[in-house]
C-alpha cells in the first residue's frame, strides 16, 4: 500500500529558541529558523516499509511570499530511491520514493529569501525505508 505524506515547511528570520524551531545561518550570514510540520513524527520526514509501493511527500512552503523553494537535494540516497518535482509556483513540490530498497536518506530543502539578498536557507529532515519484518518459515521435511 503506497504512502502519501503532506508536509509544511515554515521559515522565518531570527533565532528565538524553542517550540520545535531549528536555528540555521543562511548564506547571507543572518540567522533564520525553520520548522517542518506533518510527516513522520510531525518533523517533515517520511517512514515507509520496503515493498509497500511508491511513496510521496507533498511539500508546501508556508510563509510569506518573500520565500521560495529553490531546490531539494538528497543525501545518503544510495539506491536512487528519491526524486524531486517542483511545481511552477516555487512554493510546493513532490518528493517521490520508489521504495524498493532499505535506506535512511535525507532531503535538504533550499529556500530563497528575496528580501534577504536572495539568501539561501538550508532545511533538512529524514526519509527512511525500513525493511520488512522477518518472514515466517514453513518447512516441510
Amino acid at each position: 500500500m503506497s504512502k502519501n505524506e503532506s508536509v509544511t515547511l515554515n521559515v522565518r528570520p531570527g533565532s528565538t529558541p524553542g517550540q520545535g524551531w531549528t536555528n540555521v545561518t543562511a548564506s547571507n550570514g543572518q540567522p533564520y529558523q525553520y520548522k517542518y510540520q506533518g510527516g513522520h513524527n510531525n518533523s517533515g520526514g517520511m517512514k515507509t516499509k520496503v515493498g509497500d509501493g511508491a511513496a510521496t511527500l507533498n511539500l508546501t512552503l508556508s510563509t510569506d511570499q518573500r520565500y521560495s523553494l529553490s531546490n531539494v537535494a538528497f543525501q545518503q540516497d544510495t539506491y536512487n530511491q528519491l526524486t524531486w518535482a517542483p511545481n511552477p509556483d516555487f512554493a510546493t513540490g513532490t518528493i517521490s520514493d520508489v521504495n524498493t530498497q532499505v535506506e535512511d536518506a535525507y532531503y535538504q530543502t533550499s529556500v530563497i529569501d528575496a528580501q534577504g539578498g536572495n539568501a539561501v536557507i538550508l532545511c533538512d529532515p529524514m526519509i527512511g525505508n525500513d525493511p520488512r519484518g522477518p518472514l515466517c518459515r514453513i518447512r516441510h521435511s
